[in-house]
């Protein structure tokens, strides 16, 4: 560990001590009668207590840093503006064309992004995330997911 875990840390437990205050003012209500303060602040609470964990764990390790290297050394940015991109045409063209032709080219792009992983099982794990996410939003929510080109 760090002293930048322990600097992000304390920066997070900030952030939740932060959204637990508002979630407070907000109001949190009971278990039974949930007010519209009651996710964010047990979300809050939960993500303070990781970074308190973390935090913690800093100031017990006795492992140092390994001094002079860089934490985006080993990005490849290729493949950052490649997700980015896709994401934002995704966005651009999900009303027009549809949510099952959208998020099946998307995945299949993300999941070919991934080295090593053959043909078949990227198009075979697209198909069934999503088929699963139909499933989930469109059949058991009743979610209106975009049209676009296809008829169901």
């Amino acid at each position: 560990m760090n002293v930048f875990d322990r600097w992000s840390g304390l920066f997070w437990l900030g952030i939740s001590i932060f959204v637990c205050i508002k979630s407070i003012q907000v109001g949190v209500g009971t278990f039974r009668s949930p007010g519209s303060g009651f996710l964010p602040f047990w979300a809050g609470g939960v993500f303070g207590l990781l970074a308190l964990i973390l935090v913690v764990s800093t100031l017990v390790s006795r492992k140092q840093a390994v001094k002079g290297i860089s934490l985006w050394k080993e990005v490849q940015w290729p493949k950052v503006l490649l997700v980015l991109a896709s994401l934002y045409l995704y966005a651009l063209f999900l009303q027009k064309i549809g949510y099952l032709p959208m998020t099946f080219a998307l995945m299949l792009l993300l999941f070919g992004l991934t080295e090593g992983t053959k043909w078949w099982l990227r198009f075979l794990s697209s198909l069934i995330t999503v088929s699963a996410s139909y499933l989930v939003f469109h059949v058991l929510l009743e979610v209106q997911l975009p049209k676009g080109i296809v008829p169901f």
